[in-house]
Formats: C-alpha cells, structure tokens, sequence
C-alpha cells in the first residue's frame, strides 16, 4: 500500500522526531522549595491539577491502542503511524508528571501526602468503553465518537482549559521552572494530537455524510460535560478567593469557548 509522505498525519509523525524532548532532562531541583513556599490552597490546587493530568496521561497511555488497530485494519496507514507516535508522546508525559510528584512533593503521594479527591469517570469508564469498541465496530460512527471523545473533548477543550490555569500560575511569578517547562512542552506535542483529531473527523464527515448529524448531537452531548467539568478543578473554592487569583466564571467559559471553537474548526475546513 502506498505511504503518502505529504499526509497531514505523516507530517506531524515527523514533526513529533523533530521535537522530542525527554522529561529527564528537564531541571526539578527547585521544584520542592517552591512547592514549600506556597499556602495550603494554593498546593491543594495544584497538586489536583498535576494529579488530574497525570490521571488522564495515564488514562489516555493505558487506552488508545485500539485507535491505532482500527486504522490498521481499514487501511488507513498513515493515521495508523501517527497514533504509534501519539502513544509514546502519551507516556513521555506520564513520564514528566511521575516525576514531577516525586520532586517536587516532600513525601510520597498516596503515603505521606494524601491523593487529590478526584471525581468522574471520563478515564474509568468513559473513554475505555468509547476505544475498545473500535476493537468490535469498524463503521465510522464508532470512530468518530472516540476521536470527539479524546482529540476534541479532552485535549481540544478540557486539557486546553487546564493549560490556562497552569500558565497563569507561571505568568504571575509562582516559580516551578520544571514544571513550567514540561508543560509547555506537552502543550505543543497536544496541538499535534488535537490537529491530527480534527483531520480524522473531517475525513470522516467528508467521506460519511449522514456523520453530519451525528457529529452535532456529540457537540451537544459534550457541552453538557463542558458545562460542569470545570467546577471540579476549583471545587472547595469560593469565587472571589480562590488560590492564584484564578476567575471561576472566566474558567467555565473558557470550556465552552473552546467547544465551539473546536465545532468551528471541524465544521469549516480550510479552502
């Protein structure tokens, strides 16, 4: 079967060679004081927000491989070798975060320091049945719901959300240079993920038609998780005091922004 060089899932293949990075080289000896300095609240949230996108790093580590045999199984070659390279970038950053816990934290999570009480089912149960039923069902709608699932909903607009977060702690002077760094590398190995999500979705409803309805009764599904996924990271927080000055409604808009910028971004393909 032909390989197309010039394939969007085959350059950003190369373009995942050409900015891979490795967790260990990255400095966390300052990690630990800064994390000391901090109040309560403000560790408090942030430990639930590490712990969060270590969970779902895992989760999505744990999970894809079944994207990657569908695509082998419908000849779709290209967007098979993009996904063996996703699921390395996946644990790379499950890599980052381990580490990060170990360094920065003065005691062992689970142990010494208690685990972030973390709700839903997104990594539990959700995303698990959407992939592994690509393991039985090979027709396009099956496909389609598990790329909404992960490509649009959890990078495209939950974990798009949560960089937010991360980057106003760093832009107001909070320190964790390790951490800053890392993140921002994982940010730019998501936007791969995200536009290879958004090209299989637009194959999809290219190829597929009648996916069309299917595609915008999913949006209307996921606004709904859109909606109050947000509260859980800022859950136990009053609006007005909440650790690094974050803006709760700003915060829930956000997700909803993000929705319909990645509805838009689906819908109308570039000309």
């Amino acid at each position: 079967m032909p390989f197309d060089n010039d394939s969007l899932p085959v350059r950003l293949f190369t373009a995942s060679h050409e900015r891979a990075w490795n967790p260990s080289d990255i400095d966390f000896s300052h990690e630990r004081s800064d994390w000391l300095a901090h109040t309560d609240d403000e560790r408090r949230l942030l430990l639930r927000l590490v712990s969060g996108f270590r969970v779902g790093e895992r989760g999505v580590a744990h999970e894809l491989a079944p994207l990657q045999i569908r695509f082998r199984r419908v000849g779709w070659i290209e967007e098979e070798v993009f996904v063996a390279a996703q699921l390395y970038e996946e644990a790379r950053h499950v890599q980052f975060f381990e580490r990060w816990l170990v360094d920065a934290l003065p005691g062992r999570l689970g142990v010494e320091i208690a685990y972030p009480d973390l709700r839903g089912d997104m990594f539990s149960v959700r995303l698990p049945q959407a992939m592994r039923m690509l393991l039985e069902d090979d027709g396009p709608e099956a496909l389609l719901r598990a790329v909404m699932l992960y490509h649009f909903y959890v990078e495209g607009v939950a974990a798009e959300a949560g960089y937010t977060i991360y980057h106003e702690i760093f832009e107001g002077g909070h320190r964790f240079p390790g951490l800053e760094r890392g993140i921002r590398l994982i940010q730019r190995d998501e936007a791969r993920h995200i536009a290879f999500g958004v090209h299989v979705l637009r194959r999809l409803l290219a190829e597929h038609h009648h996916l069309v309805d299917l595609f915008e009764s999913q949006v209307a599904a996921l606004r709904r998780f859109a909606a109050d996924d947000p509260d859980e990271i800022l859950r136990g927080f009053r609006p007005g005091n909440t650790p690094f000055g974050l803006d709760h409604a700003g915060y829930r808009q956000l997700y909803l922004d993000n929705l319909e910028g990645m509805r838009r971004r689906v819908s109308n393909p570039p000309q």
